[in-house]
Formats: C-alpha cells, sequence, structure tokens
C-alpha cells in the first residue's frame, strides 16, 4: 500500500468530530476502562454516546463530564423520587437543547430516563413540549421550567425576573436549583456537542426521526450519510443490551461512587475548604460557588474551575485557557464571567492589551489566534465552527489540545447559565480591584448587574405570600 492520502479539508465533512474521528477512542475500550461509567450513562439514554470516545482523545475531558451529569442531574436522589420529577428533569433537558439549537443533545435530551427505568419514558410527553400551551400535557409549573430553559439557553441570555419569579411561584429553592442545574448542565452539553459537531448515534436518531420530527427537528450537523454511514453501520452491530437487572445496577452504582470518589480527590469535601481551596488557587472564591446549595456540585465546579481552567496539567496554557473563556464570556454578554476570566487570564501572564485585541475577530494566522477565532464561533448559539476555525485549530493543535479548548469553552458556557440565573450587583473584592485598574481597557463593566439582590428579594417575596 502506498502512504496513507488525507482528505483534504474541502471534501471534509466540516465539522470538529470529523476531523477528530481518527483519534476517537473505540467503545471496546472505553468499557474496558471505565466500565461503571459507560454502563450508567447507557442505563439513562440506552446508548453509549459517540461523543465519550471524543472526550477520552484528552481523558480529563472524560472525567470532567462523567464527573459533571451524575451531580447536575442529581443522580440518584431524582431518580428515587427524593427530588424534582425525573420527567421534568427530561423537559428542561430538552427544551434548554432546543432552545440552544443543538440537534445532538436535543435527541438524547427527550428520552432521557431513569436509572432504574432506563430510557424514553418522556419521549410521548417531550415530543409535545415545544407546543405546551395548546395541549393538556403541561400544567403551569411545567410551562414555568419550560419557559425559563427556553430564555437561559439563548446567547446572551433572555433570563429575566419574570422568569425566576414564575419559578419561585411553583417550585422551592431546593427544586428551583435542580432545574436551574440541569439546564445549567446542558450548557456544558451542547456547546461541546455542537462545536464538535458529533455524530448521532443509529438508534437515537430512528427515535428522533420517530417522536421529534414533527416538531422541525432535524439531524442537521449530527448525520450526513455522506459521511456518517459507516458509523451508523457499525452502530447497527453494537449490542448496548437491556436495562440492568437489580444485582448488576446495584454493582454499577457502587462502581460509579468509588469512580466519582478518585476523579474529585484533589478537592475538598467541606465547603469551608472548598472556598480556601478556591482562593489558593485562583486568587478569589466565586460568589456562584458559594451560592450552590449541593456540596457535591460545589465540588464538581470547583473541580471545573481548578484542575481544569487554572491547572496546567494539559498542554494548552493557563492563560490561553481563560482568555478563550473570556472572548466567550464578552460575547455571551455575561459581565460577571468576563471580568472573572480576564483577571484570571491576566493572573496566569496574558497581557491586558493582548485580551482586549482577542475580542475583535481577525485574520491573524498562529496558535492563539485560531484558539480566539474558535471561541468566537462556538460562544453564539448554535455554535458556528466551519472550515476556517477547523483548519486553524488543527493547524496549530494537536487532538487532545483541541479537546482541552473545547472543554474550557463549554466549562464557560455552563458558569454562563448559572451566573444568568442569578445575577450579583457587585463583584468579588479581588475582581472589583482588578476591574477599577483595567476595566476600562477591557471592556469591563463598572458591575455585572444593577438587578441582582432585588430579583432575589422579590422571590423570597413570592415563596413566602404562595406558604
Amino acid at each position: 500500500m502506498g502512504p496513507k492520502v488525507e482528505t483534504p479539508l474541502s471534501a471534509a465533512k466540516p465539522t470538529l468530530e470529523f476531523a477528530l474521528r481518527p483519534h476517537a477512542v473505540s467503545r471496546a475500550e472505553l468499557v474496558e476502562r471505565y466500565r461503571p461509567v459507560m454502563m450508567m450513562v447507557r442505563q439513562i439514554l440506552g446508548v453509549v454516546p459517540h461523543a465519550m470516545s471524543y472526550f477520552e482523545i484528552w481523558p480529563p475531558a472524560f472525567t470532567t463530564y462523567s464527573v459533571l451529569v451524575p451531580s447536575l442531574l442529581d443522580i440518584p436522589r431524582c431518580d428515587l423520587g427524593r427530588g424534582i420529577p425525573p420527567e421534568l428533569r427530561s423537559l428542561v433537558l430538552y427544551i434548554a437543547s432546543r432552545s440552544y439549537g443543538c440537534s445532538y443533545c436535543s435527541a438524547h435530551a427527550a428520552g432521557v430516563g431513569t436509572v432504574f427505568r432506563g430510557p424514553g419514558g418522556s419521549l410521548e410527553r417531550n415530543k409535545r413540549a415545544l407546543d405546551a400551551e395548546s395541549c393538556d400535557l403541561f400544567g403551569a409549573a411545567d410551562i414555568a421550567a419550560i419557559n425559563y430553559a427556553t430564555a437561559v439557553a439563548r446567547i446572551p441570555s433572555e433570563v429575566t425576573l419574570e422568569h425566576r419569579l414564575d419559578l419561585a411561584r411553583h417550585y422551592s429553592e431546593t427544586h428551583e436549583e435542580a432545574i436551574v442545574l440541569a439546564a445549567t448542565l446542558m450548557g456544558f452539553l451542547n456547546c461541546a456537542m455542537d462545536s464538535l459537531g458529533m455524530v448521532l448515534e443509529w438508534r437515537i436518531l430512528e427515535l428522533a426521526n420517530q417522536y421529534l420530527t414533527p416538531s422541525d427537528w432535524q439531524p442537521g450537523q449530527n448525520y450526513d450519510e455522506a459521511f456518517d454511514r459507516d458509523i451508523h453501520e457499525a452502530d447497527k452491530d453494537t449490542d448496548d443490551g437491556e436495562t440492568l437487572g437489580p444485582l448488576a445496577l446495584a454493582r454499577t452504582m457502587a462502581g460509579i461512587i468509588a469512580y466519582d470518589r478518585g476523579a474529585l480527590a484533589g478537592i475538598a469535601g467541606r465547603p469551608v475548604r472548598i472556598y480556601e481551596q478556591l482562593r489558593s488557587s485562583l486568587g478569589f472564591v466565586p460568589g456562584y460557588v458559594e451560592r450552590i446549595e449541593r456540596v457535591s456540585t460545589q465540588r464538581v465546579f470547583t473541580h471545573c474551575l481548578v484542575e481544569r481552567l487554572q491547572s496546567d496539567a494539559g498542554s494548552v496554557s493557563v492563560w490561553l485557557k481563560h482568555a478563550v473563556c473570556f472572548v466567550a464570556a464578552n460575547k455571551s454578554r455575561n459581565p460577571l464571567l468576563a471580568a472573572h476570566f480576564a483577571y484570571l487570564a491576566v493572573r496566569a501572564g496574558a497581557t491586558a492589551k493582548r485580551l482586549a485585541s482577542a475580542l475583535t475577530p481577525s485574520d491573524d494566522e498562529g496558535r492563539d489566534a485560531a484558539a480566539f477565532a474558535f471561541a468566537h464561533a462556538a460562544a453564539i448559539s448554535p455554535a458556528g465552527v466551519g472550515r476556517r476555525e477547523i483548519a486553524g485549530l488543527t493547524s496549530f493543535f494537536s487532538p487532545s489540545e483541541i479537546i482541552e479548548l473545547v472543554v474550557a469553552l463549554s466549562i464557560q458556557g455552563m458558569l454562563n447559565r448559572y451566573t444568568s440565573t442569578y445575577p450579583v450587583d457587585s463583584y468579588e473584592p479581588e475582581i472589583a480591584a482588578f476591574v477599577a485598574q483595567h476595566g476600562e481597557a477591557l471592556g469591563l463593566e463598572p458591575q455585572p448587574y444593577t438587578h441582582g439582590s432585588s430579583w432575589d428579594e422579590q422571590c423570597a417575596k413570592v415563596r413566602l405570600t404562595a406558604a
């Protein structure tokens, strides 16, 4: 055989997934390495997602995905009936994904099931959710969650006081946070899957075509027969099995607990220690971490900040990861995160001048320019990653570095949803000092919002009246 001829970019499918396909880790290898994680995801979705093979190109990405999902979906409490109803969880995931415009996540979220009953239980209901007010399947509480999920998934966020008040009329603070965290998880997944252009699994595509196409769902970039037929033929030969029985499920749950314990071994276990760790690593304690009620989720957010963005364990420089998040936060019109990431980028070695220049798309070439171009394209909804961005990334970054950048921007997408829901009136003291010094040069707002406290106060009054 002669030397391998690479497909010219102009003849390739214009997705990052296609460019990274030769480097994806096989399903068999993933099951061997992470069997409990793989079986749990399959239990809820009905398939092992293709995306997991791409996250494992940079193994820390697989770890982050694997700890985010159970924590933000409140597994297994929600599945045991101790949180919001599982069908509400699925509804929020689905509506947020449709609002953002990610066909891959929409198809998955519509059929999200439970640890105990398996997938698909909400498909019949979810297929009507985009027209919820014209049918009798959804009550006022559901409509409040639908309207919130629709608004928070838009970029820039369209969450208003009325969305928060409507949630407060129907849900306790704990249940409201469960809804918010479900939508927040999709901020990570929507950005990751859409910027990659992930290929839908054969079984999920079949279900989506059956249930979702009447609501104008289309696979778009997530399935093109000319490029993806072989993947689907391989999917058909894969036995994803039946719902796990009680004994197998118990073993899987024990394996998940052990996996999470190991994955988060470097993160403090109590709030006071978590805040100390954040201050030591970042130089300040983000107020949104302190606001989170669940300690397990505080730990996962801290993992994302400390072990993914702030860590130099990967090959992408720390300042550049924060800088691309700064670009994305600015594009998302999130003043709090723009200030946070600017502070972190400068603290890691960036200059204010370099950061300011990154805010304007350019035709420059090079590693930094390729990363910034990707940030501009990935920070909109749906993501606008095309041939130019793919060419830049594949020219200057290795496959694992590309996944590292995808994870960084997806963390920003996740934080954008949470902080847009719970705006604050003032920066943390360290950030306020930074904004006073560099704010004008970087276009940072003197204060993040002007209505954060009033939102919380009005929501508290609504709940008090309802009680």
